[in-house]
């Protein structure tokens, strides 16, 4: 590199000359010295700037400028050389016109000659696997997938772009064609042979993610996409983020807004605890609360997997974040004690709970014991230890409850809102399902159809509300920001989305027809499961919080009793006593629909 950037500087003066002088060369002879001597002091120069520190066949535009740094300081030393040094003292004279030329010709010929390295390199050096993409999206994250398939070309070839801009259909960007409209893609596919579709649109929303996927056969192309921008590690399309297109990218892919200055405003700096740290609401709830700088993390889990694994992450993202790692039991009343002792948590985000309604009508005792004793023992302790905030993360299958998990969150619910009062600011977060969530459908499903089918759906009517996870955590740290006392709250879930369209599009993703390639087989209603879910109680009536997904729920009904009730019903389950423990919960909860459970842990 350094000799080829050498000649071409000498090349670019010699051409300099014949610009300045023509053919001329009795008069070019008297100038001619000055242009080895231009280039011995550009090539020191080269050096001293770097320009071989870079391997060129990966740079980027922003290290072509340190070529234009290298050429002009290069300029400047031979200009202060000469007119210091060699003309006056040894009558070597370089018209400015040449030296000028000679700047910008030799900065121009290194450039090619870098670009043309580079294409040695990508296009010669490289081997194309033959697999060809087309990129749907023909902006900034389309275009830097390109540049990125062009320094790995044995990982595929760009061949064509698609877009609905009519501002870039028919154009073309770094050479590859742009078509359009979007609807048409699959026309593109079959004109180039294309054996993969890339959707390069971050800040697609769920809809628009719909009506694209929509337009592609899955069965004859593979489909990848990109997180939604604000899933991206740093904001930036890198082929490393490619994955297959999930239902999660057709239902959950919104980004919310929340007022971050609101929620840094109580968790910067404070002692942050989050109960069931290792799950799927509580890793996430870790996460985001990581980013907000507290002053330490509180990591509290049974299992001791999960804990460790979401402590490597933080390990890996948030090094500097000072965190705890504790395994319990949210029910064992003397170890919270301890916990809440030694750590002095200021904050608490209490997700830990059992969840899984069949599981939970076999085993009652654990729903009460983990849903109803501990929440209770978390909720006490947080007034006996002055904590300033708690937030529950509770469940739509608390209202009018069918199921024993439902049951146990209400009572859950009751005892924070009117069964306990202190100082702490007590916040009850009311939602629905989450998309991905360990053992909820969407897993099953997909686990089904790579077994090839068939997959079960309890009931074709049954419909339940979704949410992406971050989505949810997201509004639930901007919750726990509105409440003032002890508030309840519930997310807007949008619509119920039916069980079995949701198998029949996983199906369909996996690049199989619903009922012809995979069956869907209906196996009844479980115990304990609705058709439908509801967010509330009709004594509820909700107020408008600043943010539009967030409401505040206000009931005309009081619970005056629930504190005492509840007491009780610990006290029956640390007895054994189920068949009190139930009779006592119908007192409070008389809407509970489900089957006696006289039988014990049936």
């Amino acid at each position: 590199m350094f000799l080829i950037d050498s000649a071409l500087t000498f090349l670019a003066g010699i051409f300099a000359l014949f610009v300045r002088f023509g053919f001329n060369f009795s008069e070019m002879s008297e100038y001619f010295l000055s242009i080895p001597i231009y280039t011995l002091v550009a090539s020191l120069t080269y050096v001293l700037n770097g320009s071989y520190r870079v391997i060129w066949a990966y740079a980027s535009p922003k290290d072509m400028m340190l070529l234009f740094r290298g050429s002009l300081l290069a300029y400047i030393v031979n200009l202060a050389s000469f007119q210091l040094v060699l003309t006056t003292q040894y009558g070597i004279v370089l018209p400015r016109s040449v030296g000028f030329l000679t700047f910008l010709g030799s900065f121009s010929l290194i450039v090619m000659s870098r670009l043309f390295w580079q294409w040695i390199s990508h296009y010669s050096g490289g081997r194309n696997d033959g697999k060809k993409v087309v990129i749907v999206g023909a902006g900034d994250a389309g275009s830097a997938l390109l540049e990125e398939f062009e320094r790995r070309p044995n990982l595929g070839k760009v061949v064509a772009f698609v877009d609905d801009s009519p501002r870039k259909i028919g154009r073309k960007i770094r050479g590859v064609p742009v078509y359009g409209p979007i609807r048409n893609v699959m026309d593109v596919v079959k004109k180039y042979g294309a054996s993969e579709v890339i959707i390069a649109i971050p800040s697609a929303s769920s809809d628009q993610m719909k009506r694209i996927v929509d337009s592609i056969d899955l069965r004859s192309v593979r489909v990848r996409t990109l997180p939604g921008i604000y899933e991206l590690t740093d904001k930036k399309a890198k082929l490393g983020e490619l994955r297959d297109i999930s239902i999660e990218d057709l239902l959950g892919r919104e980004q919310v807004k929340v007022n971050l200055e609101e929620i840094g405003g109580y968790i910067r700096g404070k002692r942050v605890m989050v109960t069931g740290a290792g799950g799927s609401i509580g890793s996430e709830l870790v996460r985001q609360i990581a980013r907000l700088e507290p002053e330490s993390l509180i990591l509290l889990g049974r299992g001791e997997n999960s804990i460790y694994k979401i402590d490597e992450e933080l390990n890996r993202n948030f090094p500097n974040v000072k965190k705890y790692r504790v395994i319990g039991d949210v029910s064992d009343e003397k170890w919270m004690k301890q916990v809440f002792e030694k750590y002095k948590p200021q904050i608490v985000f209490h997700a830990a709970a059992h969840k899984h309604v069949p599981l939970m009508e076999e085993n009652p005792y654990e729903a009460f014991r983990v849903n109803v004793v501990g929440t209770k023992i978390i909720a006490d302790l947080c007034c006996e230890y002055g904590v300033e905030r708690m937030i529950f993360i509770s469940t739509d299958k608390a209202v009018n409850p069918t199921s024993i998990m439902g049951l146990s969150k209400r009572l859950a619910e009751l005892y924070i809102l009117y069964g306990i009062g202190c100082d702490t600011k007590f916040a009850v977060v009311r939602f629905g399902n989450v998309l991905g969530s360990r053992g909820s459908v969407i897993p099953k499903f997909r686990e089904q159809i790579m077994k090839g089918g068939p997959v079960t759906v309890t009931d074709p009517r049954m419909k339940r509300f979704f949410m992406s996870i971050p989505e949810a955590v997201s509004l639930v740290l901007q919750a726990g920001a509105y409440t003032e006392g002890k508030d309840l709250f519930v997310l807007d879930m949008g619509d119920q989305i039916s069980i079995d369209k949701l198998a029949r599009t996983l199906i369909t993703l996996s690049g199989f027809v619903p009922d012809q390639d995979i069956k869907i087989v209906y196996t009844g209603i479980r115990p304990g499961e609705k058709l439908y879910e509801e967010l509330f109680y009709p004594h509820e009536f909700f107020e408008n919080t600043p943010h539009q997904k967030v409401m505040k729920v206000v009931s005309k009904k009081a619970y005056e009793n629930a504190g005492d009730i509840i007491e009780e019903i610990k006290k029956s389950v640390k007895s054994g006593d189920w068949k009190r423990a139930l009779s006592l919960s119908k007192k409070l909860v008389p809407e509970y629909g489900g089957d006696n459970h006289v039988d014990g842990d049936k």
